[in-house]
C-alpha cells in the first residue's frame, strides 16, 4: 500500500509542475508533439484512489467473514466431541478458502499499482522533454494471476455438463445480482438439480437464526443450507420442481416429488408461495405448510399463539404444528417421546414425530419448457 500511495504522490506532485496557460492548448506547450488530456489522467488516479478503498474495505469484510466462520467451527469442536474428524476438515475447507482469498488480494493491489505507475509514464511523456533528453520504453509485458473467484457463471444446473456432480457459481438472471456458488448433483434423475438442503451425519448444527437461513451456511462439501435469499432469486428467476430425498437408519429411501416450488421475498418473510402437485414414496409432508411464511428462533412468523422454531427446535414454514421439520434437531432414529416429541428431523408421513431421520436432501430443477 505504501508503494501504491508513493506511486500517486509522485503523479500528482509531477502534474501539479506542468505549466498550465488560459486558452493555450497543450500542443503549444511541447511543441509539435501531441498533448495529454491532464484532467482525465488525474481523474484516472482518483478512480484508481476509489477502488484501492473498496478492495481495502472488501478485504475487511471477507477477512471478518471467513474468522466468523472459523469462530463457529472451533465452537462445533468443544461442544461436539465424536464430530472432530469433520470439523477439522471444514477448517482446513475455511483456511483454504482464507489463503485464496489473500492471493486473490495481493493480485488486485499489484493491479491498481501497475494501472497508477502507466498514468504516472503518461503524465510524464506529456511534460516538455529537454533538448536530446529520451524516455524509458513502458513494460507492455501482461499481468499473470487467476482469480479464484472469477469463474463462469450459469444460470441454473441444468445447462451444465452432466458428467459429475461439482460446485460451480450461478446467475439466475444475466446481467442482474452477484453470482453464488451452488451444488449441482448431476447423478439423479438425469442431473441438473440444484441441492438446497444437505444433511447426512449432524455435523453442521441447524438450529440457527433468522439472518443464517437467510444467507445460507454450512459447507457445499458436506451439510449446509443454501439460504432463503438464493432460494428466492432462482424460484423467482424461473419455474422450478422441488423433490425431497429422505433415509432412516433402516437403510429406507424414499422420495417426495412437487411439480413447482418457489419462495417468497424477505418482505413477505420467505413464504411458501408455490407448491404443486405431490407424488413419491414419502408421503406429502409439505403441502400442509403451503403459504406459511419462514420462522427461526428469533424470528416468529407461526400463527397468533405459536412459536413453531423454539416449540420444534428447528427453521421451517410451521403453521400450527407440523407435518415436516427437515431443519430440527439430528437425534439419530428414534427419540423418547416425553423429551423430543416433534423436535427431530421429521417426515411426519414417512416415520411420524417420533423418528430422527438419517438423512435428508432438497434439491430443485428448472422446468424447461
Amino acid at each position: 500500500m505504501c508503494c501504491i500511495w508513493l506511486v500517486l504522490f509522485t503523479a500528482l506532485f509531477s502534474a501539479a509542475k506542468i505549466p498550465f496557460v488560459r486558452g493555450q492548448s497543450s500542443d503549444n506547450l511541447i511543441g509539435n508533439e501531441p498533448g495529454l488530456d491532464y484532467q482525465k489522467l488525474l481523474a484516472k488516479l482518483e478512480i484508481l484512489d476509489t477502488k484501492i478503498t473498496r478492495v481495502e474495505t472488501a478485504s475487511k469484510e471477507q477477512f471478518s467473514l471467513l474468522e466468523s466462520k472459523l469462530d463457529r467451527i472451533f465452537k462445533q469442536v468443544e461442544t461436539t466431541g465424536w464430530s472432530v474428524q469433520l470439523v477439522q476438515k471444514d477448517v482446513e475447507y475455511v483456511r483454504k478458502e482464507i489463503q485464496q482469498f489473500k492471493n486473490y488480494t495481493r493480485e488486485q493491489f499489484n493491479s491498481l499499482s501497475g494501472s497508477a505507475t502507466i498514468i504516472q509514464s503518461l503524465l510524464l511523456e506529456g511534460q516538455p522533454k529537454p533538448k536530446g533528453e529520451s524516455y524509458p520504453v513502458k513494460d507492455e509485458s501482461p499481468l499473470h494471476g487467476i482469480n479464484p473467484f472469477d469463474n463462469k457463471a450459469y444460470d441454473s444446473c441444468d445447462v451444465i455438463e452432466k458428467t459429475s456432480s461439482e460446485i460451480v457459481k450461478l446467475l439466475p438472471e444475466p446481467g442482474f445480482g452477484t453470482p453464488f456458488s451452488v451444488l449441482c448433483d448431476q447423478k439423479y434423475d438425469n442431473g441438473g438439480w440444484i441441492v438446497i438442503q444437505n444433511r447426512f451425519n449432524g455435523s453442521v448444527d441447524f438450529y440457527r437464526g433468522w439472518k443464517e437461513y437467510r444467507n445460507g451456511f454450512g459447507n457445499l462439501n458436506g451439510e449446509f443450507w443454501l439460504g432463503l435469499d438464493k432460494l428466492h432469486t432462482l424460484t423467482y428467476a424461473a419455474p422450478y420442481e422441488l423433490h425431497v430425498l429422505l433415509d432412516d437408519f433402516e437403510n429406507r429411501t424414499v422420495v417426495a416429488k412437487y411439480s413447482r416450488f418457489a419462495v417468497g421475498s424477505e418482505n413477505e418473510s420467505y413464504a411458501l408461495t408455490k407448491l404443486g402437485e405431490y407424488s413419491g414414496t414419502a408421503g406429502d409432508g409439505l403441502s400442509y405448510h403451503r403459504d406459511v411464511k419462514f420462522s427461526t428462533m428469533d424470528m416468529n412468523n407461526d400463527l397468533a399463539g405459536n412459536n413453531g422454531a423454539t416449540d420444534w427446535t428447528g427453521a421451517w414454514w410451521y403453521r400450527r404444528g407440523h407435518h415436516s421439520n427437515l431443519n430440527g434437531q439430528y437425534l439419530r432414529g428414534a427419540v423418547d417421546y416425553t423429551k423430543y416429541h416433534g423436535k427431530g428431523m421429521t417426515w411426519n408421513p414417512f416415520r411420524g414425530y417420533d423418528y430422527s431421520l438419517k438423512g435428508s436432501r432438497m434439491m430443485i430443477k428448472r422446468i424447461v419448457k
